[in-house]
Parts: structure tokens; C-alpha cells; sequence
């Protein structure tokens, strides 16, 4: 039984770590990143296959945990920037739990999640299992150029199962997101930007 949140101390190794970045590279060069950068400080890329291929495998984890029948719903990847501060908010309502995955440098770990005034530090790799739509939760502004954090969205709901699209990977469908979903989105990460140019 989950009550508010639980830690799982290096859940994801420094090298799958290093094989999400040199996939985001590649996407971003083949144009496969979509999502939303309407905000200038948070943008938001909806549905990476390599992520939505996460969020099935740890399904089986939030069941472990929380010792209910969940549904995976979607995923989506922040590129936070500089100052930008996460609001205080709990998840809309067809989100009954997250998982919140640092993927970031180690370099950039001084920047907890808070739920309900808990401080909640978090390494590079680890994962926080989180009642977000029970628990009110927020980051205080950025201290990082940038920062990139996973969230993986589960529904106890079969009818939202995949966020009520076919199969995972999919776009989202226009009742769940109505805000235009964007094409071919850059990501300012200077690892992954020269990853793009050199590497891949």
C-alpha cells in the first residue's frame, strides 16, 4: 500500500541513462520528437517511444507497490529551464499514480521534489513512486541551464488504459490534450545536441 510517495534508490543505471540521451539525439534528428514548447522555460515531449516502452515495463512495479490492478496510461519527458518553477498542483483526475525518473547529469541532483512539504531528494537514476492526485506536489525554480525529468502516468481506470489511445506510442487523442500536439521539436540539452552532431 503506497501512502504519498516511496523511494527507489538507482532504479536506472548512469549507462541506460546515457543510452536514453543518444536515443533522444537520434529522434531529435530524425524528427520524432513531438509534444509542446509553448512555454519557453518547460517544454513537453509527449509519448517517446523508448519512454512509453517504461512506462509498460514498471507497471508491474506501482501494482508491487500499491498492491492494486493499474493500467499504464502515458509518458511524457520535462526539459526544464532555468528558473522555471513546477506549481504547486495534484495530477488531473484520470492520473491515480506517477513514477518520476531523474534522468539528468549527476551534476544536476541539488533540485528536490516536494510533496506536501516533504522534501524529496532525488539522484540521478532513482524513482519516486508518487500519489499525485492525493498529494499536492512542486519543484521551487531551477537552479540548472537545463534539466530533463521522465514521468510515467498509470490509471487504476481500464478505460483510460494508453490514455485512451490504441496502443502506446500513439498521439494523444484530442480530448485528453487539447492543446496541439507540435512536430519535430528541437531539445536544448548541450549533451544531446552534440550527441546529434557527433555521435549519432
Amino acid at each position: 500500500m503506497l501512502k504519498g510517495f516511496q523511494i527507489i534508490k538507482g532504479a536506472v543505471s548512469a549507462r541506460e541513462i546515457d543510452i536514453i540521451y543518444r536515443y533522444l539525439a537520434i529522434s531529435k534528428n530524425i524528427g520524432h520528437l513531438n509534444g509542446n514548447d509553448d512555454c519557453d522555460s518547460a517544454h513537453m515531449y509527449y509519448a517517446i517511444p523508448y519512454f512509453e516502452a517504461m512506462l509498460s515495463y514498471y507497471c508491474s512495479l506501482i501494482k508491487e507497490i500499491t498492491n492494486e490492478t493499474v493500467y499504464p496510461g502515458y509518458s511524457f519527458l520535462w526539459n526544464y529551464r532555468e528558473n522555471h518553477a513546477v506549481p504547486k498542483h495534484k495530477d488531473r483526475a484520470a492520473v491515480d499514480y506517477i513514477i518520476s525518473i531523474g534522468i539528468h547529469d549527476q551534476n544536476e541532483e541539488d533540485w528536490p521534489l516536494i510533496v506536501e512539504s516533504e522534501v524529496v531528494n532525488m539522484r540521478a537514476g532513482d524513482i519516486v513512486v508518487l500519489d499525485g492526485k492525493t498529494f499536492e506536489h512542486w519543484r521551487e525554480p531551477c537552479p540548472y541551464h537545463n534539466r530533463l525529468q521522465l514521468v510515467l502516468c498509470y490509471t487504476r481506470n481500464q478505460l483510460l488504459k494508453f490514455d485512451k489511445r490504441e496502443h502506446l506510442g500513439f498521439d494523444p487523442v484530442p480530448e485528453v490534450i487539447t492543446s496541439p500536439l507540435k512536430k519535430q521539436l528541437g531539445i536544448s540539452d548541450k549533451y544531446i545536441k552534440y550527441l546529434c552532431v557527433n555521435d549519432v
